[in-house]
């Protein structure tokens, strides 16, 4: 089997609504604007007529992947080293690489009639427990502690709220936070796990002095981890942070390389690392990443909102020290799942095992009012 072209899709649906829409401005979309749904995806053809899919892609993705044809797609190892062993920018191009990565495992797992999962070696674990992910919900106070008892009655035992506001909000933005993670405390009992992100205010503005003003504020509120306080970079900063305040740090998300991972990793910082599959090289860069978390006995709970359906085969490879939880962005997915022939979604706070083969997804042409190649 030969690797024969590298197409780019972009499709367009029906208008956005219900979980779809967002209650704060997100993209541009202001609260309650719908627009159609938009999503691009990266493709690769064989010679025996088995296609990958991943999610994402453009221009640059399809000239990037150029160098696949002709090449055994099951090689998936080889030639991600391709990849990377030839002079490039990797990190200009490692957003690419992600993607046709992803799209060579699928293939892989259609090619052999399996889950990339199994492919990975799993199903290690019987479920995995999902925390809700509350991008894009309202964060005045009084809606998020509604909104968050909603989804502890469905089965969550964690959620995670976005803070609206960073250091340039002066103290009434702090004020604002603190008052949001009260809320939803209040609202869901002490037993829930309750995550604080800080990525949506732009926490890049944050000082450190910023950052242990508002971890010792939200102490008291049992905070199970304490995301992206600080710009990825501030090294020095999050280790006096980390030392500072008995809530947990976690971030990954906006490190490219293993190499920063293990720096971190050395230096104690995290509790949790969060790597993106489509940021760091796809599921072959992941699983390496995975044994490192395993190797210094943190966990891995990787940023997974677009990529939800791709990670959680990796997560279910990986035994329950290594990948005990997974994010459910809940409006997030209900856009980039919309042209899926499916819905993959947790039941009562749980994901079962994801089917294959692949990843188990594919286009619903149905869904597709209008496409075009990149």
């Amino acid at each position: 089997m030969k690797i024969t072209g590298v197409r780019v899709l972009e499709a367009e649906g029906s208008a956005r609504s219900g979980l779809a829409l967002y209650e704060i401005d997100r993209g541009g979309l202001g609260p309650g604007e719908s627009s159609p749904h938009r999503q691009r995806f990266t493709l690769i053809d064989t010679d025996s007529g088995v296609t990958g899919l991943a999610l994402g892609g453009n221009g640059q993705t399809k000239a990037f992947g150029q160098r696949l044809i002709g090449e055994d797609p099951l090689e998936v190892e080889r030639l991600w080293e391709l990849f990377t062993t030839r002079p490039y920018n990797r990190t200009e191009n490692l957003s690419h690489l992600s993607t046709l990565d992803v799209a060579l495992w699928d293939l892989s797992g259609k090619a052999r009639g399996e889950s990339v999962c199994r492919l990975l070696g799993g199903p290690c674990q019987e479920r995995i427990r999902a925390y809700a992910a509350m991008l894009g919900f309202s964060t005045d106070a009084e809606s998020a502690a509604e909104s968050s008892l909603e989804w502890v009655e469905k089965g969550f035992t964690g959620l995670k709220w976005y803070l609206p506001f960073n250091e340039t909000a002066g103290s009434e933005g702090l004020a604002h936070n603190v008052a949001l993670v009260e809320a939803v405390r209040e609202a869901v009992g002490d037993e829930v796990d309750l995550m604080v992100d800080c990525i949506l205010s732009n926490s890049a503005e944050n000082s450190l002095l910023y950052g242990l003003k508002l971890a010792t504020m939200l102490e008291p509120y049992g905070v199970t981890w304490l995301e992206e306080p600080l710009k990825p970079e501030d090294l020095d900063a999050y280790e006096r942070l980390g030392e500072a305040t008995s809530i947990p740090l976690a971030f990954g998300e906006h490190l490219y390389f293993r190499q920063q991972f293990k720096q971190v990793l050395d230096r104690g910082i995290p509790t949790v690392i969060q790597p993106e599959m489509m940021v760091v090289g796809g599921v072959t860069e992941m699983r390496k990443l995975a044994v490192l978390a395993n190797t210094y006995g943190v966990p891995m709970v990787p940023h997974a909102n677009e990529s939800c359906r791709s990670a959680l085969h990796l997560l279910f490879a990986q035994p329950v020290r290594t990948c005990p939880l997974a994010e459910w962005g809940v409006r997030i997915n209900h856009n980039v799942q919309y042209f899926f022939t499916d819905f993959y979604e947790p039941v009562d706070g749980y994901f079962q095992p994801p089917s294959g083969p692949g990843f188990g997804f594919e286009l619903d042409p149905g869904k597709i009012i209008k496409s075009r190649e990149l």
